[in-house]
């Protein structure tokens, strides 16, 4: 089991930089090897931008960060550990879901996204989306294969198809609730490797719009007991020290050595992971410098900046699952988790980076009530994980151009390896104990071990 320590004890083998998923994944790894390890983290907590807090409101917990475990055949790995451990799930609301979408100004309630003269216009797209997710070879990483020109933002894709202003919104709305900013800043690769990988554009999008617990359905249940009780189970089978609320502002390997700069002094170990989000490795000074993929990496971020925020509201006769651009701005997706009577909590992602007040409990209400006239507003949880120096960003999504970069800007840079999901195209939880596990077995053969 690991513990926590206020200071390093001793000498170790390798230090591990940042005390998310990935870093949990390859502490259990090395210390299983039979290795002395130091997890070494900014933050008071472990787990990185998966944050469980229990009884936040009324007695409900809440999730600041990710929350959603994804499919089983896209994300093995964390069903590994999800099934390993015997972790509960929970799927939110079971009752009939209101579906309501928001385009042109428009309110509209039921199955069809789109008024009916623009089904042709919505028939275009999923055609199109279609036939750009054939190209994608599932089986292959997607930097091996031919498809940069699909790396571009997504209106440079659909610019011939003379969509109508409905569809358009609608699916710019999707693109924000995935990707976290304006659907011509991501690349489109991401979503196509996820139609490629489904099978169905419809199973991919919102256009498959579930009747019943519908965050669950389109992301994934949650984790009774928080995303905090899966990174706990990884860590239960890590023997690693732990040093909380520790900076690390420079990564110095030469020789046989590795030595780590941080707020509570100088670390020498034979080995490190870096397991820092990658909008968070300008702040570090590396010594060789790291490579120039990496730096663009780096100095991009990731292209996930807008915000999800938790509300917990009553005056809500029915489950519902909102999606749209609103004219004043606000929620691209607001769908409820959980809903008892007219209670209920209701996760949404806003339209675009800042556009809503979240501390503001009026304007988070007004957002909502573009979607459900009447609902009132009791509690808003909400992290900027944009503006959080730890992270410099939400989940990890990415810009075009990346997908070559990759990598390469995961190579060891000598003793240090690199690790984190913002190197993967499996999203979350998924890239972070994949690449974890990557950055443990090379410095295993880094040490010859």
């Amino acid at each position: 089991m690991h513990r926590l320590v206020e200071a390093p004890d001793g000498r170790y083998d390798v230090a591990i930089l940042g005390g998310g998923f990935a870093g949990a994944t390859a502490s259990r790894r090395l210390t299983q090897a039979g290795l002395r390890v130091l997890i070494v983290e900014a933050r008071d907590r472990l787990a990185g931008r998966m944050w469980s807090q229990d009884d936040f409101f009324d007695g409900h917990a809440v999730e600041w960060g990710g929350a959603f475990m994804l499919d089983r055949p896209s994300y093995p790995l964390t069903w590994r550990e999800i099934d390993r451990h015997g972790l509960a799930l929970e799927w939110g609301s079971l009752e009939d879901t209101t579906l309501i979408w928001l385009s042109g100004g428009q309110r509209r309630v039921g199955s069809m996204p789109v008024p009916v003269d623009e089904l042709a216009s919505l028939e275009r797209l999923v055609v199109r989306l279609s036939q750009l997710a054939s190209r994608i070879d599932t089986q292959r990483p997607l930097e091996e294969q031919d498809v940069a020109d699909l790396d571009v933002p997504w209106p440079m894709l659909l610019e011939d198809l003379a969509l109508g202003p409905h569809t358009r919104e609608l699916f710019a709305a999707h693109i924000v609730t995935l990707a976290g900013d304006a659907w011509n800043v991501p690349s489109a690769l991401p979503l196509l490797h996820g139609i490629a990988q489904s099978g169905s554009v419809m199973a991919a999008t919102f256009f498959a719009a579930p009747y019943d617990t519908p965050m669950a359905r389109t992301l994934g249940p949650q984790l009774a007991g928080g995303t905090g009780a899966l990174h706990a189970a990884v860590m239960s089978d890590s023997s690693a020290d732990v040093l909380l609320n520790t900076r690390v502002s420079a990564v110095t390997g030469d020789g046989d050595a590795v030595r780590v700069q941080t707020s509570a002094g100088e670390i020498t170990v034979d080995a490190a992971v870096c397991a820092l989000p990658i909008g968070v490795l300008s702040s570090v000074h590396f010594t060789p410098a790291v490579s120039p993929e990496l730096r663009l990496l780096a100095d991009q971020g990731v292209a996930a900046q807008a915000d999800k925020a938790t509300v917990f509201v009553h005056d809500c006769p029915e489950p519902f699952y909102a999606h749209g651009i609103p004219p004043e701005g606000g929620f691209a997706t607001a769908s409820t988790t959980f809903h008892d009577g007219d209670r209920a909590i209701v996760v949404g992602f806003t339209s675009e980076p800042g556009i809503l007040d979240l501390t503001d409990h009026a304007a988070v209400e007004k957002a909502l009530r573009q979607y459900v006239p009447g609902i009132t507003v009791d509690a808003v949880a909400w992290h900027d994980w944009a503006g959080d120096d730890f992270s410099r960003g939400t989940w990890s999504y990415l810009r075009p151009g990346q997908t070559s970069v990759r990598p390469a800007a995961r190579h060891p840079l000598g003793r240090v390896t690199f690790a984190g999901s913002d190197y993967d195209s499996r999203l979350g939880v998924e890239g972070a104990l994949h690449t974890g596990g990557l950055a443990a077995e090379e410095v295993l053969d880094i040490l010859g071990h």
